[in-house]
């Protein structure tokens, strides 16, 4: 089972990789936008990872890990941030590629202000809950962020993280133990609802998408102040 954890994340690597020098999408083109979007993220994310590992709200199974690890984060960690965003906004490029969405009209941003008041009122009952609390509480203000500036990109995000979901609940789900008999990543119940997709609990879901949502808004800000930088 060593290892194991590693594995998933060159899989997931993999798919996308195999695909980015079609000359139709060239992925591999973006690269620098796709870098900004990843450090973006991760301003936020790494901090937050390293504060909830440490405060036991959520760990890692020594027996699917190689042992390298940073600031208290498994080396796999660290490449679920650079390898799982990078797929996923995968999907967001093919989507737009085939099926471009220029614009977004006044229901997508009814769906976001659904999304906002739904993960608004996650955060005021279970404010006791710690990942319950900056989860949804940071989805909430992700929404509020995406009403108040109305990016032409929100219904093209909303799509792609909808298709998203589909890898979201297969890695997800190796990852928190429903292929296997023990979980690679755990969760202190203590700390969120308790309310599981399968294994996953529906943090997750939450995390997820804000995660997705600063990766975008990072790719596009990128690729309008540089919008010359491609390689």
């Amino acid at each position: 089972m060593k290892g194991l954890y590693l594995l998933l994340m060159g899989l997931t690597f993999l798919g996308p990789f195999t695909r980015s020098f079609e000359p139709r999408i060239r992925y591999i083109g973006q690269t620098r936008h796709l870098l900004v979007g990843t450090l973006f993220m991760m301003a936020l994310f790494i901090p937050w990872d390293v504060v909830k590992t440490a405060s036991g709200v959520w760990g890692f199974n020594q027996d699917y890990l190689v042992g390298l690890s940073l600031w208290g984060l498994p080396l796999e960690e660290w490449m679920f941030f650079i390898v799982v965003p990078w797929a996923t906004f995968f999907i967001y490029e093919v989507l737009q590629l085939f099926v471009p969405w220029t614009k977004s009209k006044r229901s997508a941003f009814v769906v976001v202000e659904m999304i906002a008041a739904a993960s608004a009122t996650f955060a005021l009952v279970y404010q006791d809950r710690w990942y319950t609390l900056t989860a949804a509480g940071g989805l909430a203000l992700g929404c509020t962020w995406l009403l108040w500036k109305r990016p032409w990109w929100t219904a093209a995000f909303l799509r792609s993280w909808g298709v998203g979901l589909i890898p979201f609940f297969l890695v997800n789900g190796v990852l928190t133990g429903m292929f296997l008999p023990e979980p690679i990543v755990w969760y202190n119940n203590a700390e969120n609802m308790g309310i599981r997709l399968g294994t996953i609990p529906v943090e997750d879901a939450l995390y997820g998408m804000f995660m997705m949502l600063m990766y975008t808004a990072g790719v596009h800000w990128s690729r309008k102040r540089f919008p010359k930088q491609a390689e």
